[in-house]
């Protein structure tokens, strides 16, 4: 009953309603419908998914008998298990799929239906208003649209809170630049990496005074804030945190603090498994709202811990820290997920090279470097180069637009044979941009990069 009222109280409500209510309502109610809905999940998920019937069963869960997450003990639904078989989640028929890269290259589907679309899109808008985002504000909305879901949830939600838009999709940062003063746009959103590239063409061929910069799907580098907001005239930049299997937005940041996110706890519930003394461990989520595809205790990978203080801007919900890195291969940068199977598929159609390779991944300043380090007993190593191109075209057309686009730069470095590995396991992806990503990795005095059990020179 209470979550009924709940439901039908907010979807009566505008965006900026809806965000100031959570800000007022008893803490008390708020628990009981996170703990309503978290059992509702579970009993739906049993009743209707053939997955976790299945995995109930084998764990010995009775999913009446659940009433919060340490109930269920050590289960956990992973990302493979997405992969191996997405329909036997479903639990009602779905109107329209997503998909998002695994890290064995195999992509994840995720499925909604059109009201659960339009459910995201009002917890989304509300969100945004915290954010600080106006009616009046005229939004360019640069989130990728292809298979991905960020543009087309972006783009929902600035339908339900009213705002004029724009959906670029992932297009060449020049194309919005163009278009900043002909649609007299406040604000834009997209990824870092493409917000980066956009603030460049600002910097040399002049900009104009923004509101606000939202991003997500990356790391944003700390250190180009400040450069942003010189040169966009006082711009806020603020990150959302979201993926294709969350759907809507998880994290805000509703506050001028950028060291984390409110998250949205009646949409979702967090927890942190295996933390180590610091408090960082993986982050675990079980949707609250979602009857699709439930997800429940999603393994994310994603490393961060739940602050323990509340957030000097006296908003409420749980809050959690900027993220850590990840405990797969996977890296996000690029503009893209990348994982080593796809540098495999690459490689393997330029002859001549030896089966050890690594790829770095740093910032000079503010911008980021794909360092594809590469071994050969060929000498033509321009004509090496070319056909590394040419491969990566034709694989991942995606990232080569992002490298067309200026997004990232790539450089590609030969080795002799045998230079790269010096220990039995070469680690294939490395992250240098963040200290605290390439936790593991340290430099040696000739500049050499060392990471657990690999060694590249750089």
């Amino acid at each position: 009953m209470l979550i009924r009222l709940a439901d039908s109280i907010a979807g009566k409500l505008s965006p900026g309603t809806l965000a100031d209510l959570y800000q007022r309502v008893p803490e008390g109610i708020l628990r009981r419908v996170r703990q309503q809905r978290f059992r509702q999940t579970v009993r739906w998920a049993a009743q209707h998914s053939a997955f976790y019937r299945n995995a109930f069963r084998q764990h010995g869960i009775d999913a009446d008998r659940v009433r919060v997450p340490s109930d269920l003990g050590n289960f956990y639904t992973t990302p493979d298990d997405v992969i191996a078989n997405p329909e036997s989640f479903i639990c009602r028929p779905p109107s329209i799929v997503f998909e998002s890269s695994g890290t064995s290259g195999k992509n994840k589907q995720i499925y909604y239906d059109h009201a659960e679309l339009q459910a995201m899109a009002q917890v989304d808008a509300a969100g945004l208003r915290l954010m600080g985002l106006t009616p009046q504000d005229r939004v360019a909305n640069a989130f990728d649209f292809c298979m991905w879901i960020p543009g087309m949830i972006t783009h929902n939600s600035l339908m339900a809170a009213g705002n004029f838009s724009m959906a670029f999709g992932k297009v060449d940062p020049v194309e919005v630049y163009r278009r900043l003063k002909q649609y007299r746009f406040s604000v834009v959103m997209g990824e870092p990496t493409w917000l980066i590239r956009l603030t460049e063409l600002a910097e040399k061929h002049g900009s104009v005074p923004l509101k606000l910069f939202i991003g997500g799907a990356e790391e944003m580098p700390a250190e180009a804030i400040p450069w942003m907001r010189q040169v966009w005239q006082g711009v806020k930049v603020k990150m959302c945190y979201g993926s294709v299997e969350l759907g809507s937005a998880l994290g805000y940041q509703p506050c001028d603090a950028f060291n984390g996110y409110h998250t949205d706890d009646l949409s979702f519930t967090c927890e942190i498994i295996e933390p180590d003394a610091e408090g960082f461990g993986e982050m675990v989520f079980t949707t609250l709202l979602r009857r699709v595809m439930p997800l429940i205790r999603y393994r994310t990978r994603d490393v961060t811990k739940i602050m323990t203080k509340a957030c000097a801007c006296g908003k409420r919900g749980l809050c959690i820290s900027r993220f850590r890195g990840r405990r797969d291969e996977m890296i996000v940068a690029s503009g893209g997920n990348l994982y080593p199977l796809m540098f495999s598929n690459i490689l393997e159609h330029v002859p001549g090279l030896s089966g050890d390779w690594q790829v770095l991944f740093k910032l000079e300043n503010i911008r980021e470097i794909m360092e594809i380090h590469l071994e050969s007993a060929r000498t033509d190593h321009d004509e090496i180069r070319r056909q590394v191109h040419s491969s990566a075209a034709q694989e991942y057309p995606d990232l080569m637009k992002n490298l067309a686009i200026g997004i990232f730069d790539m450089r590609i470095v030969i080795h002799q044979d045998g230079e790269l590995r010096v220990q039995r396991k070469l680690k294939r992806l490395i992250d240098l941009r963040y200290p605290t990503a390439a936790k593991g990795v340290a430099a040696t005095d000739n500049g050499q990069a060392v990471g657990e059990e690999s060694v590249i020179h750089a």
